[in-house]
């Protein structure tokens, strides 16, 4: 599934009329066509409906809405926001139809919105500014009220660049978008303005659909890569040796962590160096083979791939480990207190993945978490252009990139239970694992996130979402990747 710019949707929008011979009245038919539908499967005994309209486009998509549902005996309550002079031919078309019909439309003076369900079809996907006073105790209005809301194409108030609202945005129940689903949708709190998310191409050529490049991909199924199924005849070292390098005193726990999530995810071997305070403590864990960080030196030779910065602090021995590490030429995955600017710098290998949560990527690009998570998809970027590495930006809609493979990765699947400690840890461990075992760092970047959420899915089957704890995780890797090489 791709997601595109807003100002792709529009050029696929042109490219609709101009190349595949569709006109305007019919994709704004199809388009209120479309909403009316999905509300009669939702509400099939709908007496009352409260539509919106402004003045672009979207408003016009409205307009259809209202004429459609009047025409089933639904009592719609239609009001309009802005000035309806100023709507393109193609809208006038359906607002006239609809006086034409007989059919009232009232200007928002804050009176009583009386439908069961309310159509938001006010603001689209143009919307760049913030909104003014009025505009947002309109939305506020809205969003106060009771009744289930319908957006047509995109909440009103939320950005389809960036997912932010401006600064508040209609909170809906189900949006139904055309043409192309919007990188806005998905990103920062994108999905949770929009709820179900429905999708109509509106009967556009392929041809259309293809002639703009996608803002993001999302991974799925269907093209997620998973390391080779293993031979019968087949031995621990041709499936990569992790070394985990982190768990300083009183974080011991992340490296663990790490180190048991790269052995659930199929390493052949997992070494780990912690504090030598810590080393007795992995003792309960057989499997790992567990040393102090001044056994560095020997445990690099060894090792395929190597983790960084789960628990490692920032102790002095600490960063003698990171100034040992400089001259590695294995691949790394990087994590937390190892995610300086001036660590990455120094290093020789060309195959690093990086895992900032906003925060740690605010620190790396020099700005603030918040304009982090107000442009993710330009802060992703940012990040590969300053480093040469995979950059996994973790959060709601995680984004994988790396300068020259296009276009960046989105995951959009997983929980809000994810947002809980040792998860970042997990992953890191679930990526060295799987380029152990000869992905490419940006291929094993993705699987370990969307494995990494399916975990999480997983355990939502059977408990609340909000009891998912890191190590819930690694005890479901198993059975998700077993699912996903079934056919």
């Amino acid at each position: 599934m791709f997601l595109y710019s807003p100002e792709s949707v529009y050029a696929m929008d042109r490219a609709a009329v101009a190349v595949d011979g569709l006109c305007e009245i019919e994709l704004m038919r199809r388009a209120g066509s479309r909403v009316w539908s999905v509300i009669c499967e939702r509400w099939p005994e709908l007496k009352s409906m409260t539509v919106f309209a402004g003045s672009g486009n979207n408003g016009g998509d409205a307009f259809v809405v209202g004429l459609l549902a009047r025409q089933q005996g639904v009592d719609v309550q239609l009001i309009s926001k802005g000035d309806l002079s100023r709507q393109s031919e193609t809208s006038r078309h359906f607002s006239k139809a609809w006086h034409q019909a007989g059919a009232e439309t009232e200007e928002w003076q804050q009176q009583a919105i009386k439908g069961e369900i309310i159509v938001d079809g006010l603001l689209g996907i143009g919307l760049t500014r913030e909104l003014d006073k009025d505009w947002q105790g309109l939305v506020q209005t809205i969003n106060q009220c009771d009744a289930s809301k319908v957006a047509i194409d995109i909440p009103s108030g939320l950005s389809a660049e960036t997912g932010t609202a401006k600064p508040c945005a209609i909170e809906a129940q189900v949006t139904v978008t055309f043409i192309g689903r919007k990188v806005g949708q998905v990103l920062a709190d994108g999905p949770d303005y929009c709820g179900e998310l429905i999708y109509d191409d509106l009967g556009i050529s392929k041809a259309t659909c293809f002639s703009q490049a996608p803002a993001l991909e999302a991974i799925d199924e269907a093209n997620v890569c998973l390391p080779a199924k293993r031979k019968r005849n087949s031995h621990k070292n041709q499936f990569g040796h992790v070394l985990v390098i982190g768990g300083d005193r009183g974080m011991l726990g992340a490296a663990s962590l790490a180190a048991q999530a790269a052995l659930r995810s199929g390493a052949g071997m997992v070494s780990v160096l912690v504090h030598p305070d810590c080393v007795h403590d992995l003792a309960t864990f057989p499997e790992l083979m567990v040393q102090s960080w001044d056994r560095i030196e020997d445990n690099m030779a060894q090792a395929s791939v190597i983790v960084v910065g789960p628990g490692l602090g920032q102790s002095s021995e600490a960063q003698v480990c990171c100034q040992k590490l400089q001259q590695a030429g294995q691949p790394m995955v990087i994590d937390a207190s190892a995610l300086s600017t001036g660590f990455l710098r120094t290093l020789s290998s060309k195959e690093i993945v990086i895992t900032p949560h906003p925060g740690e990527a605010a620190g790396l690009l020099e700005t603030t978490n918040i304009a982090v998570q107000n442009n993710r998809l330009r802060a992703s970027k940012e990040l590969c252009q300053q480093f040469p590495v995979v950059s996994v930006l973790k959060g709601s809609g995680t984004i994988i990139q790396q300068e020259g493979i296009n276009p960046p990765a989105i995951n959009l699947r997983g929980n809000a239970g994810m947002a809980s400690a040792g998860m970042g840890d997990v992953l890191s461990g679930m990526i060295a694992a799987f380029v152990g075992q000869h992905l490419p760092v940006y291929e094993a970047a993705r699987a370990g996130v969307f494995v990494h959420a399916l975990c999480a899915e997983n355990f939502a089957q059977e408990f609340d979402e909000s009891s998912v704890i890191a190590s819930d995780i690694i005890s479901r890797i198993p059975k998700v990747i077993y699912q996903l090489r079934s056919p």
